[in-house]
């Protein structure tokens, strides 16, 4: 096996390098120029450079004072007096008041309703207006209740009519005087419900007379024509109003509105 190792050969010259990396020589001056060049540059600056140095400010060293207060009157008064003059003063806690508990308790005595004893009084019951005692009949008889007379002085009715009757509707006021109906009145007429709108003068006269319902019905140009004769009260400081007036029928002797 040593015999078959190949062991490289070495040349016996050595040959040269392509490159000189030694310089042979090196000039002087470029080494002075540089010493001269970075002497001049150190005293330009050390010579023309202030650097201001200030010292540092003492700081003021963190420190408290506590002081302790007992917990009675001029302890509570010192405590009052430190947070209402501190930096810091507390504000005013309604639930800390001392007032705070008889407030409430004077508030609720005002609102609270105590509802009075119930005690009956017996009253003792009426002697008159009592019902008779039923009286029996006899057995094999009969018996009928008495029926109760009906009244002597009836109101004669064959004399009235119906006649109309006028109720304001905007506030006007309504004469007491109304002149008579002529018209003949029926059960549908009297049953219905008139609404008229008036224009009057000065002296209270209509001038317009409008219907507001039933303008169709019979009997609504008949009361258009008695509205017109109806004197309302002047106004002389308004030369032309206008007014909203019902018409309701009623039972009157039949000669006239006016029972006298």
């Amino acid at each position: 096996m040593a015999q078959g190792m190949v062991r490289p050969r070495k040349p016996a010259i050595v040959q040269p390098w392509v490159f000189r990396w030694r310089p042979l020589g090196r000039p002087l001056f470029p080494r002075i120029f540089a010493l001269v060049f970075v002497g001049g540059c150190f005293a330009f600056l050390i010579t023309s450079v202030r650097v201001r140095v200030d010292a540092m400010e003492k700081s003021t060293p963190r420190k408290a004072s506590v002081i302790f207060l007992r917990d009675d009157a001029q302890g509570r008064a010192l405590r009052l007096r430190a947070q209402e003059g501190g930096p810091f003063p507390s504000r005013f806690e309604l639930s800390q008041w001392g007032g705070l508990a008889l407030l409430e308790n004077s508030v609720m005595d005002a609102i609270r309703f105590e509802s009075p004893a119930y005690e009956p009084k017996l009253e003792p019951l009426p002697t008159t207006g009592q019902l008779p005692p039923l009286a029996f009949a006899t057995k094999g008889e009969r018996f009928f209740p008495e029926h109760p007379q009906p009244p002597e002085n009836i109101p004669d009715s064959s004399g009235l009519r119906p006649s109309p009757v006028l109720f304001p509707l905007s506030g006007a006021s309504v004469p007491d005087r109304l002149p008579p109906f002529e018209a003949a009145v029926d059960a549908a007429m009297s049953a219905a419900s008139w609404r008229f709108l008036l224009r009057l003068n000065a002296e209270g006269t209509v001038m317009e007379c409008v219907s507001l319902e039933n303008t169709d019905q019979p009997g609504a140009l008949e009361l258009e024509k008695w509205l017109r004769r109806v004197p309302f009260e002047p106004k002389r400081s308004e030369p032309s109003r206008w007014i909203a007036v019902g018409v309701g029928f009623t039972n009157q002797p039949g000669h006239g509105a006016d029972p006298r």
